[in-house]
């Protein structure tokens, strides 16, 4: 009897859900849990699979986390090396982002002679574990119709994060594994697994983090890179938003020395930040539809979600002095329209997004924050998104991962393709400009018009992406920048 229940035991340990138990290493193709194209996919042209990697690189016995892996492969044979692709956040899906536009024109552009690999990073939506806290969602609805201050808020928040923590802990999920060294750890596992030597990579705002830790960590396997939007890897959960109030003083400055615009806007500044202090006392009342249900809720729009609005929309809002000119009147046309993360983000890893901020931001100061400034409030209601250093650092203190040590200088013997936006509030392009000049083998392009990601902007950059990966040795055409010019707009 006993060696039939070994059998059993042995038969069951094999078997999980059906499949296969797999070995580190191992990559095992699976039917999409999302929509490609059947043509794709019968053609052999779209793989989706997964894999077991180490959860820490330096105990390559230990445990492991379980990736999905998206693989296009290329039209015709691959005569170039293959793109790795890794999307911002951190928190929402690579392949959610990634597959719709490489199934359609974009697969038409950049698969004629490369494959292209996209890693599910460990914590996001089809890896495993992934993070995510629907706690904190439900909190963030249960919340829009009241009024309470941004620190009671934070204290519901942590309630639910402490909870998190602890549930992920017991599950034996390693949340200081959780960081963008090991990110970057397991592509480079992954494309070895694969049979890639030697990769190109694409990073857009976060994304362009994880690429930074390779050229760090692994500058041998990657041929070339473009940043766009690029992060300030020694900075990043600390500036996230000083730089929010360097954009908005830009603004305003940009305003106070026009007499068209002062006309325009009158004293916008001190009428804005009026708004927000009235609004956290005697909120108005707006109906707001998420965009993810359809729903209708009742929102109390008081200051710190006038915050959290904006935040939001500094990510592309060239035109900030009408946007905040038409709060300050009580027009909330653009919130209505754009609620932006006055709701919750769907299907959003908040425990990837947490421990990889919390990684690198611990000590956090009062000039982080802007303590003591007119511009404390503003930034109170901004962290309600669960970014920024006011919200880190309590969040720490329920969400206790290790830091990492500070990210080492390094110097990049590949290609480099930076761009970024000249309006950027959280990839200041002073980073930008000063990485270009660090590496020898870097060209930089910011472009006017764009705050956050010129390849968003339409074909422009995408079409000098195109051209450096075909020839890294080559300055890609430029001349399409031209048509971005910018200037502030009056009523």
């Amino acid at each position: 009897m006993k060696k039939y229940l070994l059998i059993l035991a042995f038969a069951i340990a094999f078997m999980a859900n059906g499949q296969e138990i797999r070995k580190t290493g191992q990559f095992t193709k699976e039917t999409s849990p999302f929509e490609v194209t059947k043509k794709l996919e019968s053609m052999g042209k779209f793989i989706f699979g997964r894999m077991k990697v180490p959860e820490r690189a330096e105990v390559p016995e230990g445990k492991t986390v379980d990736l999905a892996i998206g693989i296009f492969k290329s039209r015709n044979a691959p005569a170039k090396d293959p793109l790795v692709l890794c999307a911002g956040g951190p928190g929402l899906s690579y392949l959610d982002d990634f597959v719709p536009g490489f199934a359609g024109e974009l697969g038409d552009l950049f698969l004629e002679d490369r494959d292209v690999v996209i890693v599910e990073s460990r914590g996001l939506k089809y890896s495993d574990p992934f993070l995510i806290i629907p706690d904190i969602k439900a909190l963030q609805l249960s919340l829009l119709d009241k009024n309470i201050s941004a620190d009671e808020t934070i204290d519901l928040y942590l309630d639910i994060l402490k909870k998190a923590y602890d549930r992920f802990t017991v599950q034996g999920i390693d949340l200081s594994a959780v960081n963008s060294k090991e990110i970057a750890n397991e592509i480079a596992y992954v494309m070895t697994q694969l049979g890639y030597d030697k990769f190109a990579m694409f990073g857009s705002s976060y994304g362009s983090e994880v690429v930074q830790n390779m050229l760090m960590y692994h500058p041998k396997r990657v041929s070339s890179a473009v940043l766009n939007g690029v992060v300030d890897i020694y900075r990043s959960g600390y500036d996230m938003h000083s730089g929010m109030v360097e954009a908005l003083e830009e603004a305003f400055s940009a305003v106070d020395n026009s007499p068209v615009l002062t006309a325009a806007y009158p004293d916008l500044k001190e009428r804005f930040l009026n708004k927000v202090s009235e609004l956290n006392v005697r909120p108005d009342t707006l109906n707001l539809m998420y965009g993810p249900t359809g729903e209708e809720y009742k929102v109390l729009l008081n200051g710190d979600r006038i915050a959290l609005w904006l935040f939001y929309q500094m990510y592309f809002n060239t035109q900030l002095p009408k946007s905040l000119d038409r709060i300050s009147r009580g027009d909330y046309t653009e919130i209505i329209s754009n609620p932006g993360l006055i709701f919750p983000i769907p299907e959003f890893s908040t425990g990837l997004s947490l421990s990889v901020f919390l990684s690198g931001t611990y000590d956090v100061k009062p000039e982080h924050i802007m303590e003591g400034s007119e511009y404390e409030e503003l930034i109170k209601g901004a962290s309600l998104s669960t970014f920024g250093p006011y919200f880190y650092k309590e969040a720490i203190k329920v969400w206790p991962v290790q830091q990492r040590s500070s990210p080492q200088k390094f110097y990049s013997q590949a290609p480099l393709l930076l761009l970024g936006g000249k309006f950027d509030h959280l990839c200041k392009p002073s980073y930008a400009t000063q990485l270009a000049e660090e590496q020898g083998n870097a060209t930089l392009f910011l472009f006017d018009d764009v705050v956050h990601s010129p390849v968003d902007k339409g074909p422009c950059a995408i079409m000098m992406m195109k051209e450096f990966y075909d020839d890294p040795s080559k300055v890609p055409d430029n001349s399409c920048m031209q048509a971005f010019s910018h200037e502030y707009q009056v009523p």
